[in-house]
């Protein structure tokens, strides 16, 4: 795919992400079937850049490992989950309700410097933090990562 369809492609993502958060932030109505009928939530995400990696860091508190799966392809990190909802035993009545459950999905454009073998993940005290390294010049494989929980 040629870069122009390839930045057309990122920006139509962006743009729909962005839609989706909007409409999340304005339509909070905690189990309503038009909501949540089959509806991705986004978790928190920071991305930044040093030197010599990208570090992408995600609250995602209450997942298990099992729950998660990260891939790299295309210079594109995919991080999807499925977080599931605490039943409690007798009936309750929510004052409140903001955690979000069921399934995720976050696609993060990275530069095309990144090294594909040298990413690391790790899960810990409810947050997912993935390293990608930089390397000169270009590399387009998939790769599924491994996470890491201490």
């Amino acid at each position: 795919m040629d870069d122009f369809k390839k930045d057309i492609l990122k920006d139509v993502r962006r743009i729909q992400e962005e839609m989706d958060l909007l409409f999340d932030h304005f339509c909070k109505i905690r189990h309503s079937p038009v909501l949540t009928a089959k509806r991705l939530w986004r978790p928190p995400t920071d991305v930044f850049e040093t030197e010599n990696q990208v570090v992408v860091l995600v609250e995602i508190a209450g997942m298990k490992k099992k729950d998660l799966n990260v891939t790299l392809t295309d210079n594109v990190l995919v991080i999807r989950g499925d977080r599931q909802e605490k039943t409690l035993a007798h009936k309750t009545f929510y004052r409140n309700m903001e955690i979000n459950y069921g399934m995720f999905e976050r696609n993060i454009y990275l530069p095309e410097s990144i090294d594909p073998d040298s990413v690391r993940a790790e899960y810990k005290d409810g947050y997912l933090e993935i390293r990608l390294y930089k390397k000169e010049g270009k590399r387009s494989k998939a790769k599924e990562i491994k996470i890491e929980i201490e």
